[in-house]
């Protein structure tokens, strides 16, 4: 009789056991699978952040390019420079990353698209005209499927060698651009009239 209940007590450890088990890998899997919930939703807040910081510099690009067709005297065009700096580097100081894994390729590849682009921002000040038809060139090698023009093949042929997520922040980036660049020639034209 001994032998048969230490038997039936065996098995209901055992059964215990792997249920416990059990239930402790379904607890660890449905905790992971809420930490990766948890993480995509922290990504797309970050990523959220980072577009308003690309708007609010995007905006304070545009005071800059336009406070020189405005009316003002010198030293109202002075602050306005000098305020819209000052925001702009307090601005550009808060950092908000979500990082993309790259190999030396594709850094590299990165670095030389954001060039251009820098260089096409610089040069707004000089030629909104020549800026907007870079800027839809460059917009257009975005789109491979349905370019609205002709393509800078160069850009295009750097672009491609940047990671899928880095592709879509540079067409974000370039329409941010294309639009400051519309409203600039908007402003003139009305400053102008």
């Amino acid at each position: 009789m001994s032998s048969t209940s230490s038997r039936e007590r065996m098995i209901p450890i055992s059964v215990m056991r792997r249920g416990s088990v059990e239930e402790i890998n379904d607890r660890i899997v449905n905790l992971l699978d809420e930490i990766e919930k948890r993480i995509e939703h922290m990504r797309e807040t970050a990523q959220a952040m980072e577009q308003e910081k690309e708007s609010i510099i995007e905006m304070l690009q545009t005071v800059q390019v336009n406070k020189d067709v405005l009316r003002l005297n010198q030293g109202e065009k002075d602050d306005i420079e000098a305020t819209a700096n000052r925001l702009l580097n307090r601005c550009r100081a808060v950092q908000v990353c979500v990082s993309t894994v790259r190999n030396p390729e594709q850094e590299r590849a990165l670095k030389n698209v954001n060039d251009q682009i820098e260089e096409l921002v610089n040069k707004m000040k000089d030629d909104l005209t020549l800026s907007r038809q870079t800027c839809r060139t460059y917009l257009n090698a975005c789109s491979c499927e349905n370019p609205d023009g002709p393509i800078d093949q160069k850009f295009q042929s750097t672009l491609i060698e940047c990671t899928a997520d880095d592709q879509k922040k540079i067409r974000r980036r370039l329409e941010q651009v294309l639009s400051l660049v519309e409203r600039s020639e908007k402003t003139i034209g009305q400053a102008t009239r």
